[in-house]
Formats: structure tokens, C-alpha cells, sequence
């Protein structure tokens, strides 16, 4: 079976379509209106017919249609509502109008859940109960228990960026202090590197940014890493501390069998996952380290197409099971 998938961004709309294997088909990108969500769901259809028309196949011959976007978002109702990033968009029941303009069953999930669900389906973890996390400006989680997506009531079962690990740690976006996204979302860690600069922090992350503060991201502060840079290596030990911590708290809240982790675990060079690793021990059970047997980057390198694509087969199954 061919399904399709739209994977809304921020700066991107993906289109593509995809069989049960995770293989793409065809697929296409082209850049988010950010004034219209109307003018940039009419453009992604058309895409998608130009998409099925090229794969030689007809609208009939698609199962089902999958789409995932960022939060908020709902589920049940398939409406991407307002979001911070697109604020020329209005509420849109995206859902709706993919399944009238294709007659075909269309589901919808927020991308980390789509994420989930892909690591589910195609990952290497494919099959295992499993936590996927988003890890690039923001956290979040993809939870599979039991084979079966964990949304929550309306949506927010993921928004592990937001645990509360220091009540009086630095203030997150979100309005709390001491969220682990706060800690070690990558803007976030960034940020603080930025403000221990400007307070006379002597560290070699400024001049891998070329002297300019507002460069400094990730990547320099891993190269100031390499490089030995007592500062730098310092304030990593902070960060991957905060990291164990919180990954031991999904651990013993749910008990996974693997947990793969996105951006900055792939980008975090080959040190990351184990040195949390090394501290997990001293936050979680024993039983529960035992049952996930495995913590990885992810290796999916076009994960936001198939988590739409994703969506698409799960929504199938739970349809088919209903």
C-alpha cells in the first residue's frame, strides 16, 4: 500500500509518498507561507496530485494520507490551531480538507509523536516500545507503549521539555523556571554560554563563533570541547548531568525498551550518549536501565517524511482494528 504524507514546518512543507516499508516514492519541498495557512494547504495539495499523477498512480491507489505538524495541535479534531511561529496563520481543520480534496482517510499527530511513530515503524528500534526525543531548540517525545502511541488527553503526553528539574533553574520559554528545556534546549544551552560570556567567562566558544556571541550555538561549544576548553567541557558536564536526570525520570515513569534520540544526539559526536549514560545509574533503577537496552541517536535522515508517512499506517491499523 502508498500513502501519503504532509509534514508541516515552520520554514518547510514536505509532501511526499511512501509505502509500508518506510521507502519513499516521491516527494517535494517548498517553502511555508507564513501570511496563509489556506494558501499553503491549497499549494501542498496540488503538489500531492502533481506527486500521484508522477508515481503513475491515481488518488484511489493512495491508502491513506498522514500529516504531522508542530504543536498546538489537535488530534482528534485535525486542526492545526494558532501557532507562535506562523502568526499570520489562523485555526485550520488541515485534517478536513486533505480528506475531502482526496476522498482518502486522513490522520493527523504533532511531529514528535509523527517521529515516534516512524522510529516505530522503519527505526532501528523498529517494533520496541520506545521514546523518541526531538532534541534541537525545543524537547519533546514520540511515546510508543505497549505498540500503541501515547498522545495523552489532548495532545501534550510528549511536552517532556517542560519537567521541572530545579525549581529555581533559569526561566524557561514557557513561562516555568528550571524545565529541562531550559537546561538543554539547544538555543536555551546557547544562551546561557552567551550570558556567562558577557559576565567575563573566559572560553575559546568565542572565537569558534568568530568573536560574534550571536553565533555561538552547538556547534562551536562542541568544537571548544574538542579542543579542551576547561570552560566549555565544564559547562558540557552540567549539561549532560541535567540530561541524565531527566532521561532517568522517563525511564522509571515508562519503562521503555529503547530510547533514540534526534539532532543533537546525532550532531553530539560519538561521546554524547555515553557519558549520559555513565551518569544514569546514579538517577534510575537498576531494573529499569536493564529493560532499555538500548539509548541511540536516531539514524532515520528524513525522519519529518516519514512521520507523516507514519501517521498514515498507524492511523490505518487503529482504523482497521475499530
Amino acid at each position: 500500500m502508498n500513502f501519503l504524507g504532509i509534514d508541516i514546518g515552520g520554514t518547510k512543507i514536505a509532501v511526499s509518498i511512501g509505502d509500508e516499508q518506510g521507502k519513499i516514492i516521491a516527494d517535494r519541498r517548498f517553502p511555508t507561507n507564513p501570511e496563509s495557512v489556506q494558501d499553503t494547504m491549497q499549494q501542498a495539495a496540488q503538489v500531492a496530485e502533481e506527486l500521484i499523477a508522477a508515481a503513475g498512480l491515481k488518488g484511489g491507489q493512495i491508502a491513506a494520507i498522514g500529516i504531522t505538524s508542530p504543536a498546538p495541535m489537535c488530534s482528534k479534531r485535525r486542526m492545526i490551531l494558532k501557532t507562535p511561529n506562523l502568526r499570520g496563520w489562523e485555526p485550520f481543520a488541515v485534517g478536513d480538507f486533505f480528506e475531502e480534496k482526496f476522498k482518502r482517510p486522513t490522520f493527523m499527530q504533532n511531529d514528535a509523536n509523527g517521529a515516534g511513530l516512524a522510529e516505530f515503524w522503519f527505526g532501528a528500534c523498529k517494533g520496541l516500545d520506545l521514546i523518541y526525543l526531538t532534541m534541537s531548540t525545543g524537547i519533546g517525545a514520540g511515546i510508543i507503549c505497549n505498540g500503541q502511541l501515547v498522545a495523552g488527553t489532548n495532545d501534550l503526553a510528549g511536552e517532556v521539555g517542560h519537567i521541572t528539574l530545579d525549581l529555581n533553574g533559569p526561566r524557561c520559554g514557557c513561562g516555568k523556571t528550571g524545565c529541562w528545556e531550559a537546561y538543554c534546549g539547544g538555543k536555551n544551552f546557547a544562551d546561557q554560554v552567551r550570558a556567562d560570556i558577557a559576565k567575563g567567562a573566559q572560553t575559546s566558544i568565542l572565537k569558534e563563533a568568530g568573536g560574534d556571541p550571536a553565533k555561538i550555538s552547538m556547534q562551536e561549544i562542541r568544537a571548544a570541547i574538542r579542543a579542551g576548553d576547561p570552560y566549555a567541557c565544564k559547562k558540557w558536564e552540567g549539561f549532560i548531568e541535567k540530561m541524565a536526570h531527566a532521561v532517568s525520570i522517563l525511564l522509571q515513569t515508562l519503562n521503555p525498551q529503547a530510547i533514540v534520540m534526534g539532532t543533537l544526539a546525532i550532531h553530539g559526536g560519538d561521546t554524547f550518549i555515553p557519558q549520559m549514560m555513565e551518569r544514569l545509574p546514579k538517577y534510575a533503577w537498576k531494573g529499569v536501565l536493564e529493560t532499555c537496552s538500548r539509548i541511540e541517536a536516531s539514524v532515520l535522515t528524513n525522519i519529518g517524511e516519514l512521520a507523516a508517512i507514519a501517521v498514515a499506517i498507524d492511523g490505518t491499523r487503529q482504523l482497521n482494528k475499530g
